[in-house]
């Protein structure tokens, strides 16, 4: 017994070790380290990885008592529903496929947990290439639920289901194929500004490039590509002449809104004049009243909101003082002034249009270079995409609003500049589960750091103010590698929804997840993404009679 112990101890110390390592260590007799070890392997305190061990640190409760986990069979490929399939793929594709079943049955084997060594472990040892965690995430998560052919491509050579539309496609090659020589994104941009223009899509939908060349590839020879672009001449654009949109933009902001109310008055929308006459006599009338209409520009609006806050204003109070600003802007300037949409139908999907949405395996590019390059924001990217919480709201989270038993935090406010400001309104609290891998990394820091509880919990080191430093150091380079054009933090919560609208989540999870007051504001800043959820026919008696 007390060899057994001498084993786990040097064990737990050494961390990763092989079995010369526990010999010359512990001055044991092989024979009796590997049979020890083999009772250690069996019971989860150690795991095996080829002819390295580790020691499973997480296998162990509270008390120092070991906590056995449920046995999880091997998982077998030749046994596995799909197998008929892998073997129609090239080999490389197989070794890949293997890899990830190999790591899933070593991750399972060690209990499921410390995920992070393990992957770190298994990328040391096992001869493949290096798998994320975020990708083992995802195959987790498909396997568990379509079990071996959720890791399975959903293609094979010479089979390919291309998901590029075909009108932005024919697009990409008018702007692609010439001797202005753009790149595959900047085609890509192209296309969609002129799909946009056409009013033939409503939002503009992040691809990467890499999908338009392949099937390029597979349409024109490379000679035939290179031909073209070097000689073939862009069609030119017709100029549509403009006429000139004569607005008073010089006219002061108090006559606009003498204006505005004269005609809600005549109206008859007596319960609107006396709300927002209100409104702005006592916010805007001091602040803007004497500017030009020219003159109120969003760095303005942006000076007034924080001046607000300043003054204890919450934000929902201050967007109600600026949705009045706009409604009088509009009175006298309902085309030029940019604070204003164009028109209905650009109005109706204004939010829509400024989503840049990405795919599955955007998605998990962009976690997996986060986590590589930009490890202080990797726990803010996945916990917004994860949860729905903002950014800001993130920015703004402090030690003493996290429950790490529960793994839940607390969101009442988000930082705007280098101040606290409350989300809606004083009972307004939004308690988010989030994953406790990423609660576990927190609670680590917090431990290292020993921090105040007020003191905020993702800090840079940077001069900059941190949802700057987000955008320009983070999300910009992000964008980048992924192929998108632009990635704003915005953008992180609209994709949670789409990702969640795409997976049948109840549109009231969302909702309360992302902190809207009621379904009807949410459906309307959301119901493109739900629309093309839709199916032309539904019958609910399918499901019943069929029974």
């Amino acid at each position: 017994m007390k060899n057994r112990d001498l084993i786990i101890k040097s064990a737990r110390r050494l961390d990763k070790f092989t079995l010369d390592d526990i010999i010359l260590v512990s001055e044991i007799d092989e024979q009796e380290v590997a049979d020890i070890l083999s009772e250690l392997l069996n019971e989860k305190i150690v795991v095996k990885n080829n002819n390295t061990y580790f020691f499973n640190i997480k296998n162990k409760s509270k008390n120092g008592k070991i906590a056995f986990e449920t046995e999880i069979e091997p998982i077998i490929i030749e046994k596995e529903e799909g197998y008929d399939y892998f073997l129609t793929l090239n080999k490389e594709t197989q070794e890949r496929i293997r890899s990830y079943i190999d790591l899933l049955n070593f991750v399972n084997q060690a209990g499921g947990k410390n995920l992070k060594q393990l992957v770190e472990l298994f990328n040391q040892t096992s001869g493949y290439k290096n798998i994320s965690l975020c990708t083992l995430g995802r195959i987790r998560t498909n396997y568990k639920r379509y079990g071996f052919k959720g890791i399975l491509p959903s293609y094979s050579k010479g089979n390919v289901e291309c998901s590029i539309p075909d009108e932005l496609y024919n697009y990409f090659k008018k702007y692609y194929l010439t001797n202005q020589k753009l790149s595959a994104t900047d085609a890509i941009y192209q296309a969609q500004k002129q799909l946009q223009a056409e009013q033939k899509i409503e939002q503009p939908y992040a691809h990467t490039s890499g999908a338009f060349l392949r099937k390029l590839k597979s349409e024109f020879k490379p000679q035939q590509i290179e031909y073209f672009r070097n000689n073939i001449v862009p069609p030119k654009e017709k100029s549509e002449t403009k006429k000139e949109i004569k607005e008073p933009l010089d006219m002061l902001f108090k006559d606009a809104a003498k204006i505005y109310f004269n005609r809600l008055k005549t109206e008859n929308k007596f319960e609107r004049i006396m709300h927002q006459k209100t409104d702005y006599k006592n916010h805007l009338k001091e602040y803007f009243g004497d500017l030009r209409i020219r003159e109120i520009t969003n760095k303005v609006v942006a000076r007034f909101k924080q001046k607000q806050f300043d003054s204890g204003y919450q934000l929902i109070s201050v967007n109600i003082y600026i949705l009045t600003l706009k409604n009088i802007i509009n009175a006298v300037c309902p085309k030029t002034n940019y604070l204003v949409s164009r028109s209905k139908s650009l109005k109706e999907n204004t939010y829509a249009m400024d989503m840049n949405l990405l795919t599955e395996n955007q998605i998990s590019k962009l976690l997996d270079i986060c986590y590589k390059k930009y490890p202080e924001a990797y726990p803010i990217l996945y916990i917004s995409l994860s949860t729905g919480a903002s950014i800001p709201e993130l920015l703004g989270l402090t030690w003493d609003r996290i429950d790490f038993r529960n793994e839940i935090i607390f969101l009442k406010y988000f930082l705007y500049g280098d101040k606290l400001v409350m989300t809606k309104c004083n009972s307004t609290m939004r308690r988010l589960k989030i994953d406790w891998n990423i609660c576990e990394d927190l609670e680590y820091k917090y431990h290292i750091s020993d921090p105040e509880p007020n003191d905020f919990i993702f800090r840079f080191e940077s001069n900059k103010q941190p949802q700057q430093y987000i955008e320009e150091n983070v999300l910009q380079p992000l964008a980048k590698e992924i192929g998108v054009s632009k990635l704003n933090p915005s953008d992180v919560q609209h994709n949670f929804v789409n990702m969640c609208i795409k997976q049948n989540i109840p549109l009231t999870y969302i909702q309360k997840s992302l902190g809207y007051y009621g379904i009807t504001n949410f459906v309307k800043v959301y119901r493109n993404l739900i629309e093309q959820q839709e199916e032309d026919y539904y019958n609910p008696l399918d499901k019943i009679l069929k029974k």
